[in-house]
């Protein structure tokens, strides 16, 4: 199965609306990462979406990747904020690191694990979304789909 850009930016636009009071309130980035969970189960019935999952069949999932741009490579444990997949199986379709604007943390390390789970692990797509929070009206600050 394939994800288009457009499909994406559609559901993360009702969300922008659905959920404001979370962005506005600047919750914390599992709970924004819940509820968008629950959006997203609600259109891909035929896959599981699960938080914070950090299994790989039954192992811990662990990736090799930098944290930042001059770091070297090595192996960590991840626990990917969103992720789209069918449990038990190597099908995994999409993983979604979230952030917050009020979170000043640079991307870079999680654009280097979201390559390493297509890359090591076979996700079809991944998903990098920086939320405008603690404004009144929020909005997406960063965004990266591939």
């Amino acid at each position: 199965m394939q994800i288009s850009n457009i499909d994406l930016s559609i559901v993360l636009e009702e969300f922008l609306t659905e959920q404001s009071d979370l962005l506005i309130n600047d919750a914390s980035e599992q709970a924004i990462s819940h509820q968008l969970a629950i959006k997203l189960a609600g259109l891909f019935t035929a896959w599981t979406v699960d938080c914070e999952y950090n299994r790989e069949r039954s192992v811990v999932k662990r990736l090799i990747y930098a944290v930042s741009t001059n770091g070297e490579e090595i192996e960590r444990n991840v626990v990917p904020d969103i992720i789209i997949h069918r449990r038990q199986t190597t099908d995994n379709l999409l993983a979604i690191e979230i952030k917050k604007s009020t979170n000043q943390e640079n991307s870079v390390k999680d654009l280097n694990k979201l390559e390493a789970f297509r890359g090591q692990l076979g996700y079809v797509h991944t998903l990098f979304v920086r939320f405008k929070t603690g404004a009144v009206n929020p909005e997406i600050a960063e965004i990266e789909f591939k």
